[in-house]
């Protein structure tokens, strides 16, 4: 057996040198590729096997005079001749898998030769073995050149697959500076080079560029690589990189690809917002806008560089764990930190109690947030208190500046938001004696333009933030508000409130899924829009002399008739199973299909059994999708719905072919109604058939589709 193996071993490590030799010339047949593929499986093996033995040399007998020393020298042999063909088998794949593209010909080249070397030297090392065992100088002497030169071909094929400096980065991430202060911080260098440099720049690099696409630099960043450019903000899906992010993880274009480290929720939102601002590579964050999503990102993620050290003793634990509720949220500001912030959360819980039960921490209350909170003016004395606060929000509350000299002892207080309030421009002029006073926000404030100027003339140091300022520019209105977000999914009659922060902005919808116009469509009005059935709402602002606002659309279902039970026929994918969902427990999905909150189908079709234990009189039928065409989640072609007394008596009721969209689209949030004549029932059969071909506009051409539902509403 020894010499059938040594054979082979033989004649695979002559067919390596012969090919490394000429490997410019070598064409690799499809077939093999995929046993070059299987290089990373095997590579382990002769590592291990060659240390083993190289270490197990160490301590064989120079002479063989007992039965037991002759088993020791049998294994080692056995290791040997392990090791030697498992490093030419793997040396052979390496050498197929190499000639696939996106490989650096210099770096792998280092690779190649010496998994050559080692492969050989293994060969050798079994070959010589007597020779090499007679002397234990020269035993060591290859045990150690043996471990050099594993050690050495292994970080090669790590430098290749994971980046230079991937051995030695867990040592060289300790001497790693701190993050950029938030002041200083750039958003690409700060906040998107990172992501890139995590999930992206392995695969993307000088040394192994998948694609032919390089993403160390900016200019390698702004050229694309063989399917393109990276992005494009005017884009729907704001091009190939955004796009290819939110695939189906089983999705041959997926990136990441499956098994990589994936990007979290944040790092897909700052690469869709750099983007979609138009990816500026120089632009710092504190150059964006109070409210734009990015520098918020960055502000949860960068740290101000203002390091204070506080004096106070830390609060009581029993305390702040009595005082934390469900409305009222009170942690540390850091970890170790003796510091506090309280944030206040459901309006309709609070009084001033609440703030007065905090005078037992009022000494480490350093943060305090009542946005939103119906905090009034008397309440200012208890918060006048809190004496080391520094920042604190009063935002759209109901304060009317007339006790706001209540906190001018607060000498450590920076920052004070009152957007949205009744301010009056006298109550403000007490501000000017607060010498710490850093940040003012006095957005969507009833003061006029001159006593705002006046303000900043006189609170030179403070940064007072105002808001938007469209005298002079026309801009386009933001949409609506959706005050009861909640309640997409009603029972009984309801009324849909919205809201808009301009002044003097008309808000017009519909409830029949058409467009909005500002002549016809009926005018939002504080009373709000009753509605009794499922209805699709579009609203949209108008104003004069603004450009009108993108359409708010919202599906209503009222959720009718509730399964007593369930059954699908057919399973969904495994990965969007919907983490035990049920299709009438009244809680709609969101726009993340990887959420859990989603049953999605492509192999199979959508089929289920909905039971009910009385007979119920049914008319419509209204399926909630997702439609996601990048991510190739696509409308049904086909729904249909079955009924009758049992399972084995159904007659159809409806069927509905949806419309196919002839363009990629932003995602959305669908439902699709199937209405028909009424029709008394205990089961209900529910179908919906996926895509079996995308369209040939489509970039998954060909390719199954996805149909991604997460309720069914009976009515």
């Amino acid at each position: 057996m020894k010499n059938v193996v040594y054979n082979i071993t033989l004649g695979i490590n002559s067919l390596l040198v012969f090919l490394v030799l000429f490997s410019e010339s070598l064409l690799i047949p499809s077939w093999l590729q995929v046993v070059g593929r299987m290089h990373p499986l095997l590579l382990h093996f002769p590592i291990v096997l060659l240390v083993i033995a190289a270490v197990w040399e160490l301590f064989l007998p120079k002479k063989i005079a007992t039965k037991e020393e002759s088993l020791k020298t049998e294994i080692g042999d056995y290791l040997l001749l392990s090791a030697a063909i498992t490093a030419a088998l793997s040396a052979l794949m390496g050498l197929f898998l190499s000639q696939e593209e996106g490989y650096n010909a210099e770096a792998i080249a280092w690779h190649k030769w010496t998994g050559v070397v080692v492969s050989t030297a293994a060969f050798g090392w079994f070959t010589f073995k007597k020779t090499i065992r007679a002397s234990l100088l020269l035993s060591r002497l290859v045990s150690g050149a043996s471990l050099a030169a594993i050690i050495l071909a292994g970080h090669q094929g790590a430098n290749i697959t994971h980046g230079e400096d991937f051995l030695t980065a867990p040592l060289q991430s300790k001497n790693e500076e701190a993050k950029v202060p938030l002041e200083d911080a750039v958003v690409f260098t700060d906040l998107v080079k990172p992501i890139l440099e995590k999930k992206c720049i392995n695969c993307h690099n000088s040394q192994k560029s998948k694609g032919e696409l390089l993403m160390e630099t900016p200019e390698q960043l702004l050229k694309g690589g063989k399917h393109g450019k990276l992005w494009n903000a005017d884009s729907a899906d704001l091009g190939l990189l955004v796009h290819r992010i939110h695939l189906p993880m089983d999705a041959k274009e997926h990136m990441p690809p499956a098994g990589k480290p994936q990007l979290t929720s944040d790092e897909i939102a700052i690469l869709r917002y750099w983007i979609k601002s138009g990816a500026d590579f120089k632009q710092k964050v504190n150059e964006l806008a109070g409210s734009d999503p990015l520098k918020i990102l960055a502000e949860s993620l960068l740290k101000t560089s203002e390091v204070e050290t506080y004096t106070f003793k830390a609060a009581n634990e029993g305390t702040i764990k009595k005082l934390n509720t469900n409305y009222r949220v009170i942690a540390p500001l850091a970890l170790g930190s003796p510091a506090l912030s309280v944030d206040f959360f459901g309006a309709s819980q609070f009084d001033n109690t609440q703030l007065k039960a905090l005078q037992d921490i009022n000494t480490q209350i350093v943060q305090l947030n009542l946005n939103k909170m119906p905090v009034k003016d008397e309440d200012l004395k208890t918060i006048a208190g809190f004496e080391n606060l520094r920042k604190l929000n009063l935002s759209f509350t109901q304060i009317t500046g007339r006790t706001l000299n209540e906190l001018k002892n607060l000498k450590f207080l920076h920052t004070l938001s009152l957007s949205g309030t009744k301010l009056k421009n006298a109550d403000l002029a007490a501000l000017k004696d607060w010498p710490a006073l850093k940040a003012l926000k006095l957005w969507n404030v009833s003061l006029a333009k001159k006593d705002i100027m006046a303000l900043k003339s006189v609170l030179s140091r403070t940064d007072i933030e105002t808001g938007f300022d469209g005298d002079t520019v026309i801009a386009q209105l933001s949409m609506p508000i959706l005050v009861n977000d909640d309640m997409q999914v009603f029972q009984e009659d309801t009324k849909i409130k919205l809201k808009h922060y301009v002044n003097g902005a008309v808000i017009r919808y519909t409830l029949d899924g058409t467009a909005p116009d500002s002549l016809t469509s009926p005018i939002y009005t504080e009373e709000g829009i009753l509605i009794n059935k499922t209805a699709v709402l579009n609203a949209k602002v108008y104003l004069d002399g603004w450009i009108s606002s993108d359409t708010l659309t919202q599906q209503f279902y009222r959720a009718g008739f509730r399964a007593d039970s369930i059954r699908l026929a057919q399973q969904p994918h495994p990965q969007y199973s919907g983490k035990g969902k049920m299709l009438f427990d009244g809680k709609l999905g969101d726009k993340n299909f990887k959420s859990g909150k989603w049953l999605g189908f492509k192999e199979t079709f959508f089929e289920g059994y909905a039971y009910f234990n009385q007979p119920i009189r049914v008319s419509k039928v209204t399926f909630s999708a997702l439609i996601d065409i990048g991510s190739y989640i696509m409308p049904p072609t086909e729904l249909q719905v079955w009924g009758g007394s049992s399972a084995s008596d159904l007659v159809l009721l409806k069927t509905l072919n949806p419309q196919q969209p002839d363009k990629i689209s932003p995602m959305n949030l669908q439902g699709f109604e199937c209405s028909f004549n009424p029709k008394q029932v205990r089961v209900l059969k529910l179908v919906g058939k996926s895509v079996q071909k995308l369209p040939t506009w489509h970039p998954g051409k060909g390719d199954k589709g996805w149909f991604f539902v997460d309720e069914v509403f009976v009515n």
